[in-house]
């Protein structure tokens, strides 16, 4: 099987990965791997343990802390935009703007 990513954004969409961690609003911490980035989100690949336990739902609202490299999340929060399959897409919260 081939795997590919369209970049269809405005904005650039840099692959990354690595060990993150997920913080979510109830304080429950997931580890995930980092798949890619940009300004204005993040794509995630999160466990089936996690997704069995609902670790991780739409709408959500999240942090994102990194131990290889502190400011890479630093203070920003994030909404879970969508799941499919283990890949999450997550939209940085920026004020003033929609979620």
């Amino acid at each position: 099987m081939t795997k590919c990513a369209f970049n269809r954004r405005i904005t650039q969409r840099e692959m990354q990965t690595g060990k993150i961690m997920l913080v979510s609003s109830s304080g429950k911490e997931v580890d995930v791997n980092l798949m890619d980035i940009s300004t204005k989100g993040v794509g995630i690949e999160v466990s089936v343990k996690a997704l069995r336990a609902r670790a991780v739902k739409i709408g959500d609202q999240v942090q994102l802390a990194c131990g290889w490299n502190p400011r890479l999340f630093s203070g920003s929060r994030f909404v879970v935009k969508n799941i499919i399959d283990r890949k999450v897409g997550l939209k940085k919260i920026i004020p003033g703007e929609p979620l």
